[in-house]
Order: structure tokens, then sequence, then C-alpha cells
């Protein structure tokens, strides 16, 4: 069994953070990920990609963590960021309740039944058609920014463990 030393390593994490999120440690994660990626000498394109992708997913924790207001610090949520075959992947997870994960999963098999072309459609449509009520604008806007992204929910207890892995290929 692997050690998550070994994990880690082999995975080229860039960043991690596991506790509780709000805007400020988001900004935090944000200006720690970006000054790693200049170090490393990656592109402006690049880095507003990750960022972006990173906003986005910490947008999500913050909007939508499920925890009961006396008990918030219970509930942390992880976010990785990591690098391997020109490859960042960010990844997050955050406790969600039974209701918000059926919400989430219908929106997600709405958007998996789309196409290219129906999403962007349905992206500039959002506002005029009143989808942004029934689609998270977060979601999709992480399902069109992607190279390639994943949800999937664990059960944990009462509650479940809702994460998004979100890939960005990297010019070689």
């Amino acid at each position: 069994m692997k050690t998550l030393i070994e994990n880690l390593y082999n995975n080229n994490v860039v960043f991690s953070y596991y506790g509780f999120i709000d805007e400020s440690v988001l900004n935090q994660i944000l200006q720690i990920t970006k000054s790693k990626l200049e170090t490393n000498h990656e592109t402006a394109h690049t880095i507003e990609r990750v960022s972006n992708a990173i906003n986005e997913c910490g947008v999500n924790i913050i909007k939508h963590n499920f925890y009961p207001e006396d008990a918030k610090v219970k509930y942390k949520s992880l976010l990785v960021i990591s690098n391997k075959d020109k490859k960042y992947s960010v990844d997050t997870i955050n406790v969600v309740n039974a209701e918000q994960k059926a919400i989430i999963q219908e929106q997600i098999d709405f958007l998996n039944a789309k196409n290219a072309e129906q999403l962007v459609a349905l992206k500039a449509n959002a506002s005029d058609t009143g989808t942004a009520t029934l689609i998270s604008t977060g979601l999709l806007d992480l399902v069109l920014k992607a190279d390639d992204w994943s949800c999937t929910f664990k059960e944990d207890n009462d509650h479940f463990l809702f994460n998004i892995n979100y890939g960005i290929h990297c010019p070689a």
C-alpha cells in the first residue's frame, strides 16, 4: 500500500489543502498556486486556466458545502492541484447532503446528455431562458472550460463526499 507521501510525490502535487475553505482561504490558495506555476515557468495561458479551475471548484465548495453552522469546522474540504504528463488536475472534495446530491446529480446528467455545441448554446442562452436556475452556471463553466472532468459521490454516514476532478492539458 502506498503511503500518502508516495502518492503526493508520484502524482507531482503542486499544492494541497485540507480544511475549511472560505473566500480568504481560496484567495491564498490561488496566490500560492500562481506563484508555484510561475516558478515552474508555465505559460500565462496555463496559469490562467489552472487558476480559473481552482476558482470554479473553490467557489463550488464555498457555495455548496453542507455543514450545520455550529459544526462547520468538522466539515473540511480537500483541494489538490497536481501535474502529471503535461496535464494539471484540480481535485476537490466537499460534503453535501442527500438533497444537494440529488440536485447536483440531475445537473450532471443533464450536462452529460449535451454535446459541445449544445453546451455552448446553453451557456449563451442561460440568462435569457432562465436555465441558470436549473443548471449551476459554475458547473456549466467547468464542463465548457475543462479538457476533461468528472464528478462523483461517495456515501459518508448521513452525507456524501462530492468529488470534482477538473483536467487541463498543457501544450508540450
